[in-house]
């Protein structure tokens, strides 16, 4: 009996002998064997990872790093009627503040590199005049505070109102300008300057004039909104009518060669031209934006009918360029509206961005095609006033709409879309918002 359990306990222990037999010659090459398997560590690691993903941004960025890139912006007018004027006067300090009016858009225009604006009106002083609006425009010094504020750098000078306040009023204005740190078009101080402008914006030479239209006064002398430009000023103004429409566009063919021989990479023409609320491009505007563009102008924008019109993209007459025509881009602030003149596309407005590019080793210009950011100006009651100030017309739901206010800035978006898109599908919205 004894002898046969002895057997049964040696079964058990050979088996367990041979088992850490095997172990011991084949586990370490299973081991070996998945060890080798397994995915190298580096690869799992996120650190790493990253650490590649950003050896090929810098890949991208040193093939990128001969490309200099910049964007312009321009809107439309600074209409200051007499309803604006009453709401930012604060009788408590004697004194105006315009920045609230423009709060909601500043950083479309500060954080561009380039931004232009028409100042619609006189900067004339109240020593010798009183602040007024329409027709004779007359703003407080503040308004050009306002401007610089929200990002203004380029002011054009030249429009149908620049004469409102006669030569002390249109002196002033300029001076006052160039003062608070603006570069000042379609006017110059005297005729030892050039009738345009030529500004290096982070190594693009990009050349700027502006013209307005003129009227034909008594004697053929030209005049702006019925004042007869005195002969002291008319050199220093850039205008154009319509009866010498010839002659003054050679005068312009002369101004861009001039830019291009003193280096300008870009030009832009900053046109006061058209009829007033008419929502497409008059015959004339179409005449001087295919003679422009057939001169390799760059951009064109418009001002000067208080409602949007077009922008369009023209094709010189050799195919070898294009031209962006923004034809009219309507008010930028002002206090026509539907209310006070039965008008809705006075409300309208647009911020319009062009970018640029360089390449700084063959140092060919590239000119992106427009974008585009819709404009609304809002009003609203508070203390006893209505105010003014423009908003974003993509933005529907903001706190400073009221719920009709969030109505009609949606109707005001249809409006600009529709008009502006009319005659080019390659002009985009610049933030796609709807």
């Amino acid at each position: 009996m004894k002898s046969k359990g002895k057997g049964k306990m040696l079964i058990p222990l050979l088996l367990i002998l041979i088992i850490a037999v095997v172990g011991i010659f084949y586990i370490p090459k299973i081991e070996k064997l998945l060890l080798n398997s397994k995915p190298k560590e580096e690869n799992l690691n996120i650190d790493n990872v990253d650490n590649d993903t950003k050896e090929n941004e810098n890949i991208e960025i040193e093939d990128k790093s001969n490309t200099k890139s910049i964007e312009i912006v321009a809107t439309g007018d600074f209409l200051i009627h007499k309803e604006i004027l009453d709401t930012q006067y604060n009788s408590e300090t004697d004194s105006y503040d315009f920045k609230n009016t423009v709060q909601y858009v500043k950083s479309y225009l500060s954080d561009a590199s380039l931004t232009i604006a028409n100042l619609e009106g006189t900067l004339s002083g109240i020593e010798n005049y009183g602040y007024s609006g329409y027709p004779s425009f007359n703003a407080p010094d503040d308004l050009a505070d306002a401007m610089k504020w929200v990002g203004v750098d380029v002011v054009n000078n030249m429009n149908n109102h620049s004469l409102d306040r006669d030569v002390r009023g249109f002196n002033r204005t300029r001076s006052i300008l160039v003062e608070k740190g603006f570069d000042v078009i379609g006017t110059r101080a005297d005729t030892t300057e050039d009738r345009y402008i030529i500004k290096e914006v982070e190594g693009i030479k990009i050349g700027i004039v502006s013209y307005s239209y003129s009227m034909t006064a008594e004697g053929g002398a030209r005049g702006l909104n019925g004042a007869v430009i005195p002969q002291e000023l008319y050199p220093l103004m850039n205008t154009f009518r319509e009866d010498t429409l010839d002659s003054d566009l050679q005068e312009m063919k002369e101004q861009i060669a001039d830019m291009r021989n003193k280096g300008a990479e870009v030009v832009v023409f900053y046109m006061h031209w058209g009829d007033e609320y008419e929502l497409e491009p008059n015959a004339t505007q179409l005449k001087m934006a295919k003679f422009l563009a057939n001169e390799k102008v760059d951009i064109i924008f418009g001002t000067h009918p208080h409602s949007l019109q077009p922008i369009d993209i023209i094709k010189s007459e050799d195919g070898n360029s294009e031209t962006a025509v923004i034809y009219s881009m309507g008010n930028f602030l002002s206090s026509q509206r539907t209310e006070r003149i039965q008008n809705p596309y006075t409300e309208d407005g647009v911020i319009v961005s062009v970018k640029l590019s360089k390449n700084l080793d063959t140092n060919e210009i590239k000119v992106d095609y427009p974008t585009y950011i819709p404009t609304w100006v809002n009003w609203y009651e508070k203390d006893g006033k209505l105010f003014y100030e423009v908003v974003p017309a993509t933005i529907s739901d903001a706190d400073y709409l009221t719920e009709e206010g969030k109505i009609r800035v949606v109707e005001s978006f249809n409006r600009t879309k529709g008009i502006i898109e009319q005659y080019s599908d390659k002009i985009k919205l610049y933030k796609e918002n709807y």
